[in-house]
Parts: structure tokens; sequence; C-alpha cells
């Protein structure tokens, strides 16, 4: 499915020079082939959600097929952004809240390429410790879901092909 997309180089619109991410990332479109997908993960959001954090979830954006190969990596980084999106885009007022990445490579297949996420939960005068890698996330198929505004990144790939599929969750702004 992502295989079949467009491939192209992942830009990030906050980072003229290219420094944050170095990847290829295709979109998965919302065609009927791929409906069964986007409400399957959709649905397992909403639950997750219901579960963690109740927030309002109105909308998904496209999925992003990315896939990171020696050398490639994703800086640290949140998926919200700071203020909502514009009234002239195509999900106006709306605040990406939930992210989701699911690993599609076996962790055997590369090596590097690890993902690390910040623990809002550790004290922080112990910045050593609010960074967390997370090497049980490895296996495929495992999907790692958290809070939007969270930083995190994938180191570099030393080895090998990480494969995974992205997406986000948007409702109106927290209040």
């Amino acid at each position: 499915m992502g295989e079949a997309a467009t491939p192209m180089k992942a830009e990030v619109a906050s980072d003229p020079k290219n420094n944050l991410r170095d990847s290829t990332v295709s979109w998965l479109s919302e065609i009927p082939e791929n409906a069964w997908l986007f409400e399957q993960l959709t649905d397992f959001i909403h639950q997750t959600n219901a579960l963690y954090w109740k927030w309002k979830i109105t909308k998904a954006e496209p999925m992003q097929y990315t896939s990171y190969g020696p050398g490639q990596y994703y800086t640290w980084h949140a998926d919200q952004r700071r203020n909502p999106y514009p009234d002239d885009s195509r999900w106006p007022g709306m605040l990406r809240k939930i992210s989701m990445s699911i690993h599609l490579s076996d962790g055997s297949d590369y090596e590097g390429g690890d993902f690390m996420i910040e623990d809002p939960h550790t004290a922080p005068d112990l910045p050593e410790k609010r960074l967390k890698m997370l090497t049980n996330a490895r296996p495929r198929g495992t999907a790692i879901i958290f809070p939007s505004h969270l930083y995190h990144r994938v180191n570099e790939i030393t080895a090998g092909q990480r494969r995974s599929l992205v997406s986000w969750f948007l409702g109106p702004p927290f209040v």
C-alpha cells in the first residue's frame, strides 16, 4: 500500500534547510481500497482516547508511509502545531491531539532507528530520566499512540530499512 504510493523526500515546513528530518514519505489516499484501514485505525484511536484522555477528536489527517534507510533520522520534534490550522487550510481551526506510529518493519530488519519520547511524568530536574527509548516498540505491528504535544524522535538508522505508518488525529483546541 505505502510502497505503491509516490515516494518523496520528507520536508518540515518550519525547517527550510531540512536539518530536522531525513526520510522518504508517501501519503495514503482516502480511496475505497484503503477505507478499511482508515476505519480500523480510527476506531482504535477512539477507543484509546476514551480510555486515556477523553479529548474531542473529530478528524484525521491522511496517513503517511515513512521509510528510513542508513543515515536517515528524525530529530526531536512535537507533532502539534503551536496554533490551530488556519482558516484556509483543509482542517480549519483544528489541532493535532493524538499521534500514532505503527511499526511496519520487523525489528531485525534494521539497526539504530529507535523511537524515543519525552516522559512528562518525570521530574523536570531529572532531564536525563525524561527521555525514554522505546526498545520494546520494535516488533512489526506495534502501535505507539501518544499526545501530539510530546517531543519524540527516531534515532539515525545505521543499517537496513525502517518503515512505519503515521497518522494524526485532530480536534478543536483545548480549552
